[in-house]
């Protein structure tokens, strides 16, 4: 029996989704969902293609999740935690050389969370900059959530401006490869990570008042216009435009658009997506004015 049920069932609860939401936005009877997601039969196609769609998820990215999570399942948080709290990066390197790209990505990114939880990061910063460069960010041919993750959360804590510039200066070579897209399962997937990134890396440069790179940045994004097919990514490519004329001080216009935005996405987007863009994207937005302010 196939797992992508339960799979699927566990993308939604990490997000606070419950099925009988899913069942009442896409008009699949609950019956059918829930021996869906409990792993006792399959969807049929017609309905499987509505649910992917409405959720706009890619299920081969809900599969690694999944796995990841059983991975993590065996995993002693608190063991891992002190153990590597104690390793310099050689050693550091070496333990965590056999868990693969992405498992070393959550390691890393759990550690970074629980450290600033226990304010013990400032001494560990620069081992983790160094690990997280030589087994993650130089390996990759694609980014993934757990990837993206991590280089969101070290965007959030290091103080080492010129190392982020440089990470995020190798993801653009990698999306700007020819062969790129094909790593991923569709365009719009690759289109919508690189804005993430974009997104991420403009917030950081206004922390650094380099408000030049920002907008350097923002006209970089606002060159997928042409080509973007989602409305996730049609939406963070506004909230730059909304950035750009706070930049530029042009509050009132930056206020309307806002709006605009906020209006757009509870007309266009159904419940789900307004959670997922909430979390991935407003509430960084927000944390973003409060360093203007």
């Amino acid at each position: 029996m196939s797992n992508l049920g339960p799979a699927m069932k566990y993308y939604l609860l990490q997000r606070n989704i419950s099925i009988k939401q899913v069942a009442d936005e896409t008009h699949i009877s609950k019956s059918s969902l829930y021996d869906f997601f409990n792993g006792k039969h399959e969807l049929g196609a017609t309905n499987f293609v509505c649910l992917i769609q409405h959720l706009n998820i890619d299920f081969n990215n809900v599969i690694d999740e999944y796995h990841d999570a059983v991975d993590n399942s065996e995993r002693n948080i608190d063991t891992e935690y002190e153990t590597i709290k104690q390793l310099e990066t050689n050693d550091l390197t070496n333990y965590l050389s056999g868990f693969g790209i992405h498992q070393t990505a959550v390691v890393l990114a759990d550690f970074i969370v629980q450290a600033q939880h226990e304010g013990e990061l400032s001494e560990k910063i620069n081992v983790i900059q160094d690990v997280a460069r030589d087994l993650v960010f130089d390996k990759l041919d694609y980014y993934t959530v757990d990837e993206l993750n991590l280089f969101i959360n070290l965007i959030s804590i290091s103080p080492n401006f010129n190392y982020i510039y440089g990470v995020y200066l190798d993801c653009e070579r990698l999306f700007s490869r020819r062969d790129f897209n094909a790593m991923y399962r569709n365009q719009s997937e690759s289109i919508q990570q690189l804005l993430m990134i974009r997104f991420n890396m403009i917030g950081l440069c206004m922390k650094h008042q380099s408000k030049d790179l920002a907008k350097k940045i923002i006209r970089l994004a606002q060159q997928l216009k042409e080509v973007i097919d989602d409305m996730y990514s049609v939406l963070l490519l506004r909230l730059m435009d909304v950035i750009e004329l706070i930049i530029s001080k042009k509050e009132e216009r930056a206020k309307i658009l806002y709006d605009n935005i906020f209006s757009a996405m509870s007309y266009f987007l159904p419940a789900t997506g307004q959670f997922r863009f909430e979390m991935l994207f407003l509430k960084s937005f927000e944390q973003f004015k409060q360093t203007l302010e």
